[in-house]
């Protein structure tokens, strides 16, 4: 029978969320954990490289959850789509369903209006079973006796289907198993290559981003990891050169339990000590709060710079410093909380090459120096800026002319290198990304018998702009403006 609509009546449509802004320049690789029971496919969720474009791309392909301790690539997902609003997003979750598992557990509920309430998370469904309680227990049969689905919070209700064999029971026996994120450990992260299979796992699969999507990771990242030394140091590996042919930068975080880099005093005798200097690393520290979560500063920054150059053209030229990095506090990991003032983050932070951040009219990112600083005061390996401009363009470099390989070393060659890629760097000194540069062909470089076992060298120079880390402003007192103001006041 249809219904004769006559009066007023309401509707709700769930909330959209917003369009991210897209980068190319300046894109994250996250490598980590993350809630897969929660995923379409669970068991499709390990050791591959995902490319999400929105949040809810990211939870159906891995699932999500707001304990950013245990599943660390919510950190990612929450401070790139919720916090910045930017993409896309590369993944890599380590925690195989199929190996990190807790023993099975049973457990007896209570049916309530119909339901049975599993409070315990992790849950992987295909692995639940309902049977009756008692001594003639009574396996029932999902779908036709009873549905099963997650609840916001990751738990677990079972609706009893009123037609069904289960619809009489007033108890009911759940058995089930979960998956364990505490079984992972950082040489999960790592990753490793395994000669038999010939299989790669963790990091060992960032070479597989540009092959399989066409994109360029250019910052690696592993919250909830990072602050490992060796961790840290195979990210930096990693970063010298992915596919054979690019380079990327390493956002890395500090240990700030206690006994660590708990406090600013020891963050340089920290840092020094776990081999955490080089140029490809931007260093942070601490944690970071945004409302009620708590996490690492590195998903924070990464997410942060990519959003600088997204809405920058894609060019990451931009100081990520003295930018809104849109937190609401700092904390050590064990959730005692940090107030910095400025002087403080310059002389026990900046100082040695680690990026902060200060509350001066709402929070901003501090720290213009990668690890390699105060090592190294050459503006190619100390400026953050300078060098994500220089591995951007680099990157480009190759991106744009790797269809030359190969072809006949011959004037025309050398003229669509060279004008090709003079318009790329004045399209960049146009728009103040550099301040200038060049590439040229020089003979001296390319002698004949160089040319004639096929390899050709051209010379690029290029000038950054260095942040504007220290303005100065000269006060004096002048009597002579007093006087001349006091004379023009006589009649």
């Amino acid at each position: 029978m249809s219904v004769y609509k006559h009066g007023i009546s309401t509707s709700r449509r769930a909330t959209n969320l917003a369009i991210p802004v897209t980068s190319d320049g300046c894109l994250q690789c996250v490598i980590g954990t993350a809630p897969v029971n929660l995923a379409e496919d669970p068991y499709d969720t390990v050791n591959k490289p995902f490319v999400f474009h929105n949040k809810q791309a990211a939870i159906a392909g891995l699932g999500y959850s707001t304990d950013f301790k245990s599943y660390t690539l919510c950190q990612s997902m929450y401070a790139t789509f919720d916090v910045f609003g930017v993409a896309p997003l590369i993944m890599i979750n380590v925690l195989d369903p199929k190996r990190h598992v807790k023993a099975e557990l049973s457990k007896e509920l209570d049916v309530e209006g119909g339901k049975v309430l599993i409070p315990e998370t992790g849950i992987l469904l295909d692995k639940l079973s309902i049977a009756s309680t008692g001594d003639s227990e009574k396996e029932y049969k999902p779908d036709e006796d009873y549905v099963a689905s997650f609840n916001a919070d990751g738990s677990v209700t079972v609706a009893i289907v009123n037609t069904g064999a289960a619809a009489a029971e007033k108890k009911l026996k759940a058995t089930f198993a979960q998956i364990d994120p505490s079984m992972v450990t950082y040489e999960d992260i790592i990753g490793s290559y395994d000669v038999k299979t010939k299989k790669k796992t963790g990091m060992e699969l960032i070479g597989r981003v540009y092959p399989k999507f066409g994109i360029v990771p250019s910052l690696l990242l592993a919250p909830g990891w990072s602050h490992i030394p060796a961790v840290n140091l195979a990210l930096n590996a990693k970063a010298q050169l992915i596919s054979s042919l690019f380079t990327a930068k390493v956002i890395s975080d500090l240990d700030t339990t206690a006994g660590k880099a708990d406090g600013m005093e020891g963050v340089k005798e920290y840092k020094d000590k776990n081999a955490y200097s080089d140029r490809n690393t931007i260093l942070v520290w601490p944690l970071v709060g945004v409302d009620e979560h708590k996490y690492y500063y590195s998903a924070q920054m990464a997410a942060h710079m990519e959003y600088l150059a997204a809405n920058n053209g894609s060019v990451p030229s931009q100081s990520p410093s003295n930018k809104d990095i849109k937190i609401t506090g700092l904390y050590t990991a064990d959730g005692e909380e940090i107030d910095l003032e400025m002087d403080e983050a310059n002389d026990y932070l900046n100082a040695c090459g680690v990026v902060t951040a200060i509350n001066v009219s709402g929070w901003k990112c501090w720290g213009n120096n990668t690890a390699a600083y105060p090592s190294s005061n050459d503006p190619i390996d100390r400026w953050i800026n300078i060098v994500t401009i220089f591995d951007y363009i680099e990157n480009n470099f190759k991106l744009s002319f790797f269809s030359k390989v190969d072809d006949l070393t011959n004037y025309r060659l050398v003229d669509e290198v060279v004008s090709g890629y003079n318009m790329q760097l004045n399209g960049l000194q146009g728009s103040d990304d550099i301040a200038g540069g060049e590439i040229v062909f020089d003979h001296d470089e390319n002698p004949i018998s160089q040319i004639l076992d096929g390899h050709i060298v051209f010379h690029t120079r290029i000038g950054g702009y260095a942040p504007a880390e220290y303005i100065e402003n000269v006060f004096e007192f002048d009597p002579t403006i007093t006087e001349a103001a006091l004379k023009g006041g006589d009649e």
